[in-house]
């Protein structure tokens, strides 16, 4: 389900994007890093482990909504490091501006292309409650065709299973819910994407969980994105039907994160037990 976003805007359409498909060399192996794609562009490789949080490569989402179906408003103050190594986005029952709950997200300043992207977390556990790992590119200049997203979202009524999704274009409704063979919230496990320019692969602790790969009829993302973390809870009547009801048990919800990767395609890995190392 495709929500807007600030400070990228991003408005759905029906209209999909159509992209060339690139042979992958090799039977399963990853596609060369050439083409013209703008995926083909954007930020180098990096690994974050969450020492500090930097305002260097970080945003952090501050004092508004992204619409009527968020019942929290997004707060610096539920962003934490508590101890380093582990960052903690928090959802509270704290009212600030016209909500009475605060959550938490951040977002990388520049925007990433093909590569893999990893994660180690843990989700947090809430009917009506979003932990979420993703990519996200909004309409540029006004150009909704640039509007992509590819997903990881723990939906906090059943955390042994999790939410993959993409849009291109602003198009999704490519959603499936995986079983993960644990749950999430009481985990730390690794999550990795990686968005080749003619498929994309997720994948947990190692195990492929879905592929998808691009037809003409159905192309991929193929705009650099933004990579985005967040704790959120929804509400209305279409949130409540895909998240369940919202339901605060008494305590802050919290999110835990000790390490955000991206390889870009081509480079070698970046840390020992990353996918890219295989």
């Amino acid at each position: 389900m495709t929500r807007p976003r600030h400070p990228i805007r991003r408005a759905c359409l029906a209209t999909a994007l159509l992209l060339p498909v690139l042979p992958a060399a090799g039977g399963d192996k990853a596609a060369q890093p050439t083409g013209d794609a703008p995926a083909f562009r954007g930020g180098g490789s990096f690994v974050e482990t969450f020492s500090t949080l930097g305002d260097r490569r970080w945003y952090i989402s501050d004092g508004w909504v992204n619409g009527d179906f968020q019942n929290c408003t997004w707060s610096r103050q539920r962003v934490q490091i508590p101890t380093s190594g582990e960052l903690t986005l928090t959802l509270s029952d704290s009212p600030y501006k016209e909500r009475a709950f605060t959550c938490a997200e951040i977002q990388t300043k520049e925007r990433y292309g093909y590569g893999t992207y990893e994660v180690r977390m843990r989700a947090g556990a809430a009917s009506g409650l979003v932990s979420a790992f993703f990519t996200y590119n909004g309409a540029e200049d006004g150009d909704r065709r640039t509007n992509d997203e590819i997903d990881f979202e723990f939906l906090g009524k059943d955390t042994k299973g999790v939410q993959l999704n993409y849009f291109t274009g602003g198009t999704g409704q490519h959603e499936t819910i995986e079983s993960l063979g644990f749950d999430a919230a009481t985990t730390m496990a690794d999550y990795a994407l990686e968005w080749l320019p003619d498929r994309l692969r997720w994948s947990v602790n190692g195990r492929l969980l879905r592929e998808v790969r691009a037809t003409p009829d159905r192309p991929i993302p193929s705009h650099p994105g933004k990579i985005m973390l967040s704790l959120w809870m929804g509400q209305g009547a279409d949130f409540v039907s895909w998240l369940g009801p919202a339901s605060y048990p008494g305590r802050p919800i919290t999110a835990t994160f000790e390490r955000v990767a991206f390889t870009k395609l081509g480079d070698p890995c970046g840390f020992k037990g990353s996918i890219v190392c295989r």
